[in-house]
């Protein structure tokens, strides 16, 4: 596989990835890069079959080690644009962004970042365990509370009892 082959396959996920994470198009951007490079770098690694997951860890990685540094606290999606015309949907949509965005800032950033592996990228646990450096059951565990956590939330802030459907 050539560099630009990885590249080509792989950057829209890291890329979406390191957007969420950094939640700044620019920061994304050199996370996905350096990402790319550091894998180019160690390609002796690579296992076609978790090729993914390890760009993933690799990611998550420098963006933790970016925030260490910067050490800046930004407000969970503080500036997420919303491209929907209608006044009245748009109100509504900003109003339930904000409901789950405040959900998402409570879960612990371990959780939020193996659901949203699961969700946005459809792991495996597998996959998952490795991306966060944990064993698969816990990656489960993860993904099952955090799921339970939005939907408490979600019954608790819309004053009904939505049940699981799980």
């Amino acid at each position: 596989m050539t560099f630009q082959e990885l590249y080509e396959t792989h950057f829209t996920d890291v890329f979406r990835f390191a957007l969420w994470l950094t939640r700044n198009r620019t920061e994304a951007e050199d996370v996905a890069s350096e990402t790319f490079v550091r894998a180019w770098a160690r390609r002796d690694r690579f296992r076609t079959e978790t090729l993914k997951a390890y760009l993933l860890a690799i990611a998550r990685n420098i963006f933790l080690k970016h925030r260490q540094r910067s050490n800046t606290n930004e407000e969970l999606f503080d500036q997420m644009p919303d491209t929907s015309p209608d006044p009245q949907r748009q109100a509504t949509a900003r109003l339930d962004l904000e409901r789950v965005s405040r959900a998402l800032a409570k879960l612990p950033e371990i959780d939020r970042h193996a659901l949203f592996l699961r969700t946005e990228h459809d792991l495996p646990y597998a996959e998952i365990a490795r991306v966060l450096e944990i064993s698969e059951g816990a990656a489960r565990v993860r993904v099952y509370r955090a799921r339970r956590k939005l939907l408490e939330d979600s019954a608790s802030t819309n004053g009904g009892n939505h049940g699981t459907h799980s």
